[in-house]
């Protein structure tokens, strides 16, 4: 047992934010047991019942106490840097701006666990509050859950092999009790700064982007809770309320946490775009989809009483792929796929996943089998022209998009089976995005239409004759508006053009729907305002993605040397990229784009790259717009040494000019070993430059300068150099010489455009002389590679997502706000199987 005195170490936050991880798992388990207990007695015993759900809901409380109180200490620990804490010194440093200091949380994984756990508390205390007769259920699993993801804190060890969890309260020493430093009792003198937060994580999107992400993923819990609860008392009426309001509030925000990651691709990373197909974007991707299903064959059911095994199904699916996403992005499997997954050895959490994941299966097949023949089901064929008929094709049609996506994004997870079995290695497809949207465009097509058409028909019953009159009618403005947008943007893909008019007829369909089926009726307009965005998003994604085009070509067909995987690669990046010498215009599209210079802001790692650009009339030759972009770069110390770029973008209304450095001289590895050459001159003579020559004109004793502050006692003079170019005079120079205290000092004249540096070196009085010294430097030893693409109306999709989550809230307030009918369960035609 070490018994050593280490001085300098604050261990109180650290214990105390240890014993709330203690306290968090011991009384989420306390409260799951209180809230089954009360579940078992409340047909039988009430006082009891009634005792249990009071014990319930204090154990419950203090659980969210305590991780309230764990999100604190760690705050605190990281706003005062504690780097005697590994979690602080791992990811925070003296230099990060406190506005930043949140993002310190998500970068680690037990922060992710902690705002997962945080979500579910202050939702299981609104469900608490809300849930009525179900509290004593839905509690019960909201808490077991809870315990689950407390232990992902614990850092509990039982010998060398099993470990429970990893805390982040544990100090620095103990991760690397091995270091020497750490044998010394003064070792906190030896740390002076933390490792600090990735540059990446350094955007204000990342702020605010993990908390959404994470509430949406915490809200997909209450519907799945409310499954369950239904399946445990054979309960299938006083669910489904609270099921669809929990389930649109959850594909509001998961949706939104989704794109807002999408936003921050689109502006902190060199993806060349907001979607990528990376792993990790996929893998909070089919959660919503199967959760969007799962949404709509529950409304389903509440219409018509059908389609509640598969409702049952895709809940319990969904939730289940919230944690396999986990597993995906946490253990490290997807380290060579992914280019934001977390690496490292995650044995241990491998386990602890597997273990959890296993437990909701169990928990779900177990029931489901137990019910299966309880299920109530409608024995007669439903109509095909019918609002259910089609929203089960849709959400069907939504799970294969589901099962294809995840599939393909598991290719590290089951690739070693498939191996051990048939002998062949699957790799992931070389091409993700050809890959997927190969297949995800027509899910995409079939969708769009569906979403549309569907208002337009009735539950149970539909006039035939009505809905296709208005079908005709919509379908006929969405020709004329398809074909518009197709010539006018040039879609001449005819899988693409099928696209287009399914994305149109939703938009042209939804519209007519609320304006003339429901006259405006604003507060019934939430399903045809998320079926409108949904809609403006495809469009969106097609025409910014359709033709996006690169401006950066390389024409001087210099090789840029890139690193790819195949020579195919190589050529394409070696294409699309510009080679900008400082100061010297190269024509990119519509423009001339200059690279002016670099910048540095110590302690940001980031050096900015100033890169004009000028669109000039062909006729008159005079400038029509002009502006500046500055992407950045820096090299990933905390990643694999390589250059990691943000972009810069330039936004229209119809638009984006979207650019990033591809390629940069490492600003630290900057060299200038150019020197300064001696001329001896006499007025009037001439000194030739590379791009031009000087002339010197003498010297002027009147200084007046703001570079040079007079003392009594000076003398000073400055010399009168005229520079030229091609074009003719281009600037005056004045280096100044004066003598102080009997000291020779200089003061160097320069000119930026030209690399140029003049110095006044000394004045030879007995020839009427000067000897100027001239240093200019070569600009081709200064450059960038940049690459420049156009997304057309890229602003389509951004407002199509705030639609389509403003109809989710909108038809969530309405579920919220309106009165619900009495619920019918003894129908003549439903039947127990």
């Amino acid at each position: 047992m070490n018994t050593t005195q280490f001085i300098g170490e604050h261990l109180w936050p650290g214990q105390l934010g240890q014993f709330c991880v203690i306290t968090a798992f011991i009384c989420a388990l306390f409260s799951a047991f209180s809230y089954y207990k009360a579940v078992r007695t409340e047909n039988k015993l009430i006082g009891e019942s009634n005792s249990w759900i009071k014990i319930g809901r204090a154990g419950f409380i203090i659980h969210a106490i305590s991780i309230f109180g764990i999100f604190a200490f760690l705050y605190y620990i990281i706003a005062n840097h504690l780097f005697e804490y590994h979690y602080a010194w791992e990811h925070s440093s003296l230099i990060l701006p406190t506005k930043y200091l949140l993002s310190c949380f998500w970068e680690g994984q037990q922060g992710s666990f902690m705002l997962w756990a945080f979500w579910h508390c202050v939702l299981g205390l609104i469900v608490m509050r809300t849930a009525g007769i179900l509290e004593t259920r839905v509690m019960a699993i909201i808490a077991i859950v809870q315990a689950c993801i407390a232990s992902m804190l614990l850092g509990l060890y039982f010998g060398s092999d099993i470990q429970i969890g990893t805390s982040p309260f544990m100090l620095l020493r103990t991760v690397m009790q091995d270091a020497p430093i750490f044998a010394s009792p003064n070792y906190m003198s030896f740390i002076h700064d933390g490792n600090g937060l990735n540059p990446l994580l350094q955007n204000y999107w990342m702020v605010i982007h993990p908390p959404v992400l994470f509430l949406g993923f915490s809200s997909t819990l209450i519907p799945f809770a409310f499954a369950i609860s239904a399946l445990w008392k054979n309960d299938y009426t006083t669910w489904v309320r609270p099921a669809v309001i929990w389930s649109l509030f959850a594909g509001a925000v998961l949706g939104t946490g989704i794109m807002m990651g999408g936003a921050w691709a689109y502006e902190s990373l060199n993806f060349g775009g907001y979607w990528a197909w990376d792993p990790v974007e996929n893998a909070s991707l089919v959660p919503w989809i199967t959760l969007v299903a799962a949404l709509h064959t529950l409304i389903v059911y509440k219409a018509t009483k059908r389609s509640l095994p598969v409702t049952f199904i895709l809940f319990m699916i969904t939730y289940c792929l919230v944690w396999y996403s986990t597993f995906l992005t946490r253990t490290g499997i997807l380290g060579k796929t992914s280019v934001h997954a977390f690496t490292g050895d995650g044995s241990s959490l491998t386990y602890h996943l597997t273990t959890v994941i296993g437990l909701l299966l169990i928990l779900c097949i177990g029931l489901l089998i137990k019910r299966w023949k309880e299920l109530p089901r409608i024995t007669t064929e439903e109509a095909t022209v019918t609002r259910e008929f089609w929203m089960f094709i849709g959400s069907f049609i939504l799970l294969l998009s589901a099962i294809q996506i995840a599939i393909t994004t598991s290719i590290p997870v089951w690739s070693p089976l498939a191996k051990m079995i048939t002998g062949k290695d699957v790799a992931p497809p070389v091409n993700p995005v050809q890959h997927y949207n190969s297949i995800q465009v027509w899910v995409a097509t079939v969708v769009a239409l569906l979403s549309a058409a569907v208002l337009h028909m009735r539950f149970k019953q539909s006039d035939g004759k009505l809905v296709a009159k208005r079908l005709a009618i919509t379908g006929s403005m969405t020709a004329v508006l398809s074909l518009f947008i197709g010539f006018d943007q040039k879609i001449n893909a005819w899988q693409y053009d099928l696209l287009l008019y399914a994305a149109c007829f939703g938009i042209v369909a939804n519209i007519y729907y609320a304006c003339f089926v429901q006259k405006v009726n604003f507060k019934k307009l939430g399903p045809a305002i998320a079926h409108l965005g949904f809609a403006t998003v495809l469009l969106g994604i097609l025409l910014s993605s359709f033709n996006k085009h690169i401006i950066s070509y390389n024409t001087l067909g210099i090789n840029l040397r890139f690193e790819k995987p195949t020579r195919e690669e190589m050529l394409k990046e070696n294409y699309e990229n510009v080679l900008l010498y400082r100061n010297t215009p190269v024509a990119m599209g519509d423009y001339f784009a200059t690279y002016v210079g670099d910048s540095v802001a110590p302690p940001d790692p980031r050096t900015f790259y100033k890169v004009d650009y000028v669109r000039m009339d062909s006729e008159t030759n005079r400038v029509t717009e002009s502006f500046t972009l500055y992407p950045d770069a820096f090299v990933n110390h905390k990643g694999n040494q390589s250059l990691i770029s943000n972009p810069s973008t330039k936004h229209y209304w119809n638009r984006d000019i979207f650019t990033f450095v591809s390629s940069v001289i490492d600003p630290g590895k900057k060299t200038d070993t150019t020197k300064f050459v001696s001329h001896i001159v006499h007025a009037g003579d001439t000194i030739f430059l590379d791009n031009g020559y000087m002339v010197f004109n003498g010297f002027n004793a009147q200084v007046k300068d703001p570079r040079y502050i007079a003392k009594e006692g000076d003398i000073a003079v400055s010399a009168k150099l005229a520079l030229y170019d091609i074009k003719g005079l281009v600037k005056t120079m004045q280096p100044i010489y004066y003598i102080r205290d009997r000291y020779e000092y200089q003061v160097d004249d320069t000119l930026g455009a030209k690399y140029l540096y003049a110095r006044l070196s000394k004045i030879i009085p007995e020839k009427n002389a000067a000897e100027i010294m001239i240093r200019q430097t070569n600009p081709n030893s200064d450059f960038i590679v940049l690459k420049a693409i156009v997304f057309p109306f890229i602003n389509v999709l951004w407002l199509g997502v705030i639609v389509m989550v403003f109809g989710f809230l909108l038809s969530m307030i309405r579920q919220i706000t309106k009165k619900d009918r009495k619920v019918i369960t003894n129908t003549p035609d439903i039947t127990a199987q």
